[in-house]
């Protein structure tokens, strides 16, 4: 969904959406959740956008509910993703910044780099900025539970369904040195 710059209102504009009414929004949900969201799953996102001359000041939350993977027993569960969003976008080599920015190889970011970013023309993608953001807020190892036991090492039986019957494994001796090691504070 692309928002004219222009047609945000001095007031600001509020933007209500939901996956369920429209198909661009499931689309870009699907897009960034792939294999984890599916059709039927809820979606909502509520947007505030606020102009300040040629600046557009971002900030919304993107709610929506998928399906991961267990990273510890491999089964899919459901789970609810909030996204918080705070964006200010300007104009494209506007920013003395940016100019800065670009004749350097290396440079450190700060905070407030990371909730900047830059348009071209007269339009910037809602969509592509949803998609970012919770692309970035999928955790990198989802649990279905915090106390999730996980697989057995030699049998893969999931130890959340009860024990398994393998021996406990016998211990590398090459590592009992190590072992005996007392860290003083």
């Amino acid at each position: 969904m692309d928002i004219i710059i222009k047609d945000i209102p001095e007031e600001g504009q509020e933007l209500s959406l939901d996956a369920s009414k429209e198909g661009w929004f499931r689309g870009i949900l699907t897009q960034a959740l792939p294999e984890m969201y599916r059709p039927e799953d809820e979606g909502r996102a509520l947007f505030n956008l606020m102009r300040t001359g040629a600046n557009v000041d971002c900030r919304g939350d993107v709610a929506c509910v998928y399906h991961p993977i267990c990273s510890r027993c491999l089964k899919i569960f459901k789970s609810r993703l909030d996204v918080p969003v705070h964006l200010t976008l300007a104009p494209l080599y506007e920013s003395e910044r940016q100019l800065k920015l670009e004749d350097k190889d290396e440079v450190a970011l700060i905070k407030e780099d990371l909730e900047f970013s830059f348009y071209e023309g007269e339009t910037f993608s809602l969509s592509d900025i949803i998609r970012e953001q919770v692309i970035l807020a999928i955790p990198l190892q989802p649990l279905c539970k915090p106390s999730c036991k996980g697989l057995c090492q030699q049998c893969g039986k999931d130890l959340n369904e009860g024990p398994c019957g393998c021996s406990p494994r016998r211990e590398d001796p090459r590592w009992k040195p190590l072992k005996a090691i007392k860290l003083q504070k």
